[in-house]
């Protein structure tokens, strides 16, 4: 969303208040669907909400891709409520999956890799899509902004495509097989009922 503040303030002009009323939807979607998403994981486990969410976002980036300058606020709003919701269901069903083939002394350990990973994908984020406007330093902010922004919404896209590819592979049988073989190694005692 960093390149979306850009985008409404240096490109359409609008005041710092004006442009945060305008994705206030997104944020609105998020929470919606975060309470969704715990909703979903507790009563079907954690694939319906993963592919809910690839589905979203996938949809929403592509709209957003599409911004241009002078782009209508409706296709904007379709953008933001999409990949708000499926950025809102995503975090619930990856804790789960993380932790959900731990044994409970390795369970923190897993939340805390998966929280990293998302705050290390969020700097990233914000690194990359900042050193590609940056790129087009040589022309105007808004000559060079809608097509590095369009760049950055279209890898967007294909990153919320893993989401779905990777939300499958990782709620498969396989997997889930694969977790309990990882549980017993990491906790052998846990098969056997002895504790020491």
């Amino acid at each position: 969303m960093f390149l979306n503040t850009l985008y409404l303030q240096d490109v359409r002009f609008l005041s710092p208040l004006h442009a945060g009323l305008e994705t206030l939807p997104l944020a609105v979607m998020v929470m919606a669907g975060s309470l969704v998403s715990g909703r979903m994981v507790a009563s079907r486990g954690p694939r319906p909400a993963l592919m809910a969410s690839g589905v979203s976002s996938v949809i929403g980036c592509a709209v957003l891709a599409g911004m241009t300058g002078t782009t209508a606020y409706p296709q904007l709003l379709a953008g933001y409520v999409l990949f708000g919701f499926g950025f809102g269901l995503v975090n619930t069903p990856v804790t789960n999956t993380a932790v959900s083939g731990m044994p409970r002394a390795q369970a923190g350990v897993a939340s805390a890799i998966a929280s990293s990973s998302r705050q290390l994908g969020q700097t990233l984020g914000v690194a990359i899509a900042g050193a590609v406007v940056a790129g087009g330093a040589d022309r105007s902010l808004r000559t060079a902004f809608i097509p590095a922004s369009q760049a950055a919404w279209w890898t967007l896209t294909a990153c919320s495509g893993l989401v779905l590819l990777l939300g499958y592979l990782a709620t498969t049988r396989r997997a889930a097989e694969s977790a309990r073989h990882v549980a017993a190694a990491l906790n052998p005692e846990a098969l056997t009922g002895h504790t020491h």
